[in-house]
């Protein structure tokens, strides 16, 4: 670990914007960079950059980084890009199929409450699932993956995928019933 790390860490928990500021300069770029690896969107990479420190200032006073500072913001951006072409798959498969996310769940639709603002609440709601859970979901129902590779994947057994698959789906059945 650099000796500047518990001097960085330390800023950061306690809102020293010089530290911040620091930060900002010395790794957005970078940050940016990395993240457009993934997304192949600088101007998303670069809202998802400006996203990541606002939740580093938002969230300072529950901060807790193990080991360095760079590899912790890299990890972190590399997430954020993960969950934001998530987000993008299920905008284009809503774009391109509206009714296919109304497939996930098994109650009947009204077709006549399918708008754009739709994407959005399901979107935070997904986003909310717990952490696996989330994970098993968005892989077998966005990206369409089978239970054995998400189990293989993820290092589950088949039968814990299946239950996370029904727990998610009983989680948004419930919170989105009013709105569907």
């Amino acid at each position: 670990m650099n000796p500047d790390d518990s001097h960085l860490k330390k800023g950061l928990r306690s809102g020293d914007k010089e530290v911040y500021k620091h930060l900002f300069i010395n790794y957005s770029s970078g940050l940016i960079r990395y993240s457009t690896q993934f997304t192949h969107d600088t101007e998303a990479a670069r809202e998802l950059v400006q996203d990541l420190f606002l939740e580093l200032w938002e969230k300072r006073d529950s901060l807790h980084i193990q080991g360095s500072v760079k590899p912790y913001l890299f990890s972190a951006i590399y997430h954020k890009s993960l969950n934001w072409l998530r987000s993008k798959k299920i905008r284009e498969i809503y774009v391109n199929d509206p009714v296919c996310i109304f497939n996930w769940f098994a109650f009947p639709t009204n077709q006549e409450k399918l708008d754009p603002v739709l994407l959005n609440i399901i979107e935070n709601q997904i986003n909310l699932l717990p952490p696996q859970c989330k994970e098993v979901f968005t892989r077998s129902a966005i990206l369409g993956e089978k239970h054995s590779e998400i189990a293989t994947h993820l290092g589950l057994s088949i039968k814990t995928v299946e239950n996370h698959l029904t727990r998610a789906r009983k989680i948004l059945k419930e919170k989105l019933k009013k709105i569907l």
